[in-house]
């Protein structure tokens, strides 16, 4: 062998030894990396767990006192988490206290999909796990192994073997969940912070309603004077066995105001809680008027002829309004029974495009019949002045959908000198 032969040979031996060493040196590092890279990954996914077991825990118990996982949902966004439990926590705790329940605060459309889970809102507040995009990994290996396996060839074979396992801890902490519903009737912030002194309450919100008045909002300073006057003479009620002239027209006018917003009834109340609404719903506002109307004979009756609570007649009637569904009246069955509320399958409030135009009609003219009779004449006995005339009024639009039963009525009201 020549000097140059044994030259050449002894350098390539040397070359092969360098190469390896150099190879096992990037193939540690790469191990490291992956290890050190699925450490990372179980650590999140444990951080995780264990946040979001908490956050499952506490969103579980905020439904429940919101009634409802889509409740809980609506308040949490619209006020963040950290506040919006605080607000929640705050208004069970008046309810409990025999305030307000907090789903009465505010209405939300209906659900047409599937509700949220509390899986699926646990899971959204819920830090997602990080282990990184292995970005820092680039350019990462001698330039031997860079020779054989590209630039980036180290952060491509960590990822290649971290991404099953990885993915497996991690994919918990993926999710869509369905949005939270809109509000047909929106908490507001005046709201939350009520006192569950009825008399202070009431002094609250008108000066609430002042400030919107002074700021030229006189629509939303005459709703929440109506809800302010309706609430405060229903508590007032309780020393009494029915409603008073001023009363009545106070809750009624609140029975108005829940219509108009719920059926969406464009329009606006002035600074003395007048509807001035424009042409195109002027039938709308009229059933709405005529429901209320309903709706406000139906209080008198369960308050004065079976001696229900007026926070219950309000509940019920309200939830009426709410669901679209005419409510009557159950008598007791026996003595030791209380007279009840229901809501039937019939719709409280309809109004539909009909080839003739439209056609409007209240559910309610149908439980005034021959039986009702004697408690509508008591209830406007009650009454005196333009009050009494305008309960004749109303009385007779009621019982226009039953002719005999109307007949009969207007016989009596002649026979006591009131027609």
């Amino acid at each position: 062998m020549s000097f140059f032969s044994g030259f050449v040979e002894g350098l390539a031996s040397s070359a092969d030894t360098s190469i390896k060493r150099y190879l096992e040196s990037d193939n540690q590092l790469k191990s490291k990396l992956a290890e050190k890279r699925i450490a990372r990954a179980e650590t999140e996914e444990a951080r995780f767990r264990k946040e979001f077991d908490q956050y499952k825990r506490e969103i579980k118990g905020l439904s429940k006192k919101a009634g409802g996982v889509d409740n809980a949902q609506y308040i949490l966004q619209k006020y963040g988490y950290d506040e919006g439990s605080k607000i929640i926590n705050e208004l069970y705790t008046k309810e409990l206290a025999g305030g307000k329940s907090v789903s009465s605060l505010f209405e939300l459309q209906e659900r047409t999909g599937p509700s949220v889970t509390i899986d699926q809102l646990a899971t959204f507040y819920t830090p997602p796990a990080k282990i990184g995009t292995g970005e820092s990994m680039q350019g990462v290996g001698g330039g031997i192994s860079k020779l054989f396996g590209g630039e980036n060839w180290i952060q491509k074979a960590v990822l290649q073997e971290t991404d099953a396992v990885v993915g497996n801890l991690t994919k918990a902490s993926l999710s869509e969940i369905p949005e939270a519903l809109t509000a047909i009737d929106d908490i507001e912030n005046y709201e939350i912070g009520y006192s569950l002194d009825y008399t202070k309450e009431y002094n609250r919100l008108m000066s609430v309603a002042t400030d919107f008045l002074n700021n030229g909002d006189t629509d939303k300073a005459a709703k929440i004077k109506i809800a302010a006057e309706a609430n405060y003479l229903t508590m007032k009620n309780f020393e009494k066995s029915e409603y008073g002239g001023a009363e009545l027209r106070a809750v009624a006018k609140d029975f108005e105001k829940k219509l108009v917003n719920v059926h969406g009834i464009k329009g606006r109340y002035d600074a003395y809680s007048n509807f001035i609404t424009p042409a195109e719903s002027i039938e709308k506002y009229k059933l709405a008027q005529t429901v209320t109307t309903g709706l406000e004979s139906v209080a008198q009756i369960a308050r004065k002829e079976y001696s229900l609570d007026p926070t219950y007649i309000k509940l019920k009637l309200t939830e009426a309004i709410t669901k679209n569904l005419v409510p009557v009246i159950v008598a007791p069955t026996d003595q030791f029974s209380k007279a009840i509320i229901k809501l039937t399958d019939e719709k409280l409030y309809n109004i539909a495009g009909s080839p003739t135009g439209t056609s409007t009609s209240s559910g309610l003219s149908g439980q005034y019949n021959l039986t009702t009779i004697p408690s509508t004449i008591a209830n406007i006995q009650s009454l005196s002045g333009t009050a009494q005339s305008k309960a004749i009024i109303d009385a007779q639009k009621l019982y226009s959908g039953n002719q005999n039963a109307k007949n009969q009525l207007d016989k009596k009201l002649r026979e006591l000198g009131l027609l």
